[in-house]
C-alpha cells in the first residue's frame, strides 16, 4: 500500500463515512444534519474534506437537491460494507443484545454525577452487560455538546442551556444544593443564617483551579459573596478537607447525602433560594440500540438519589 493511500485512510473516520452514507441517501444536507444530530455547517465541512479525500466532486448541486456522481454511486455500497463491518466490530450491530456485547459506552458527565451514579452503573451493567464497559468523561456545557455531535461520546449528563434541536433532551434527576461542614461545627450549633454564612470560610469545588465555579456547574440563582480559601477539582476533595477542618462547601445535596457519613460531614439548607439542579440526559435522535438501552439503565442508577430527593 503506497504512503498516498495510507495518509488518506488515516483522514478517513467513521464520521465522515457516516456523512458520505447519509448524503448519498438523503440529497441534501439539512436532512442529513437532522439525521445525525449535526449543525449544517459540521455536514458541509465533513463533505470539503470527503471531496479532498476521494479527488472527485461526488455531489453536484441541483435544484432538487443534491446529485451523486459516478464515483459517489460507486462507492455507495462500499461505504454500507464498512460502516457494517465498524460497527460489528464495535459491538454496535443495529440486534444490541446486552448480554453478548463488547462496547465500551462513553458518557460526559460533571465530577458529581460520575461519583454518584458510577458505582451503581458498574454493578448493574456486570450482570446485564457483563463483557460491555463504560468510561467517563469530565465534558460540561458546550463542550460535552459538541462532543456529542463529533460521536465522540455516546450520551452527556448535566445541565445545559439551550441543545442543538437535532439532540434528543430528557430530564433524569433533580437536585438542589446544600451547605457541607463537620459534625459539631462549632458556629454552625445554633443553625445556619446568611450572615453566618458570608463569614464561615469556604472550599469551593472548581475544576480549574480557579476562584470561580466553572460554568455548567455554578449554582443558579443569587449566591451572597463569601470567603473562599481554598479550589479544589472534586467534590470529594472538598469534602475531605470540609470533614477535617472549620471550613465548609456548597454541595448538591444527593451526592452530599450518599458521602455523609464517610466523611464525618452535616448537611446544612441554605439560608437563601437556589435554582435546582436539573440534570438532563442527550443524546443524538438517531441513537443507536446500544445508547438508548444505556440510557434506560443511567435512569435505573440515578433512581434511588432521585427517589430519596424528592421526600
Amino acid at each position: 500500500m503506497s504512503d498516498i493511500n495510507l495518509n488518506k485512510i488515516r483522514q478517513l473516520d467513521g464520521s465522515l463515512l457516516l456523512v458520505l452514507r447519509e448524503l448519498l441517501r438523503q440529497r441534501r444536507t439539512t436532512l442529513v444534519a437532522e439525521r445525525l444530530g449535526l449543525s449544517q455547517s459540521a455536514v458541509s465541512h465533513a463533505l470539503s474534506r470527503l471531496r479532498v479525500l476521494f479527488d472527485d466532486e461526488l455531489f453536484i448541486r441541483r435544484p432538487h437537491g443534491l446529485e451523486p456522481t459516478r464515483h459517489a454511486l460507486e462507492l455507495s455500497p462500499r461505504v454500507d460494507g464498512l460502516l457494517e463491518s465498524m460497527a460489528g466490530a464495535l459491538g454496535l450491530a443495529t440486534s444490541f443484545d446486552p448480554q453478548t456485547t463488547t462496547r465500551s459506552f462513553r458518557i460526559a458527565a460533571p465530577d458529581h454525577l460520575a461519583t454518584l451514579i458510577a458505582a451503581p452503573l458498574l454493578s448493574d451493567l456486570t450482570k446485564s452487560a457483563p463483557h460491555s464497559r463504560f468510561s467517563f468523561s469530565q465534558r460540561l456545557g458546550d463542550d460535552a455538546l459538541q462532543a456529542l455531535g463529533r460521536d465522540e461520546i455516546d450520551i452527556a449528563l448535566g445541565r445545559f442551556g439551550s441543545p442543538d434541536p437535532g439532540l434528543s433532551v430528557e430530564r433524569v434527576l433533580d437536585d438542589r444544593y446544600c451547605l457541607v461542614a463537620r459534625r459539631r461545627h462549632p458556629r454552625l450549633r445554633d443553625g445556619l443564617t446568611k450572615a453566618l454564612f458570608v463569614e464561615l470560610d469556604h472550599v469551593l469545588v472548581s475544576v480549574s483551579g480557579e476562584f470561580l465555579s466553572p460554568e455548567g456547574e455554578a449554582p443558579a440563582g443569587r449566591m451572597p459573596e463569601r470567603r473562599t480559601v481554598a479550589a479544589v477539582p472534586r467534590f470529594l476533595i472538598a469534602f475531605a478537607v470540609v470533614g477535617r477542618t472549620n471550613a465548609v462547601s456548597v454541595a448538591p445535596h444527593g451526592l452530599a447525602s450518599a458521602y455523609a457519613s464517610s466523611f464525618g460531614l452535616a448537611l446544612h439548607e441554605l439560608p437563601f433560594r437556589l435554582a435546582p439542579i436539573r440534570v438532563l440526559a442527550i443524546r443524538r435522535k438517531q441513537a443507536d440500540p446500544g445508547t438508548l438501552w444505556l440510557l434506560e439503565r443511567i435512569k435505573h442508577a440515578v433512581a434511588p438519589s432521585a427517589g430519596a430527593l424528592r421526600t
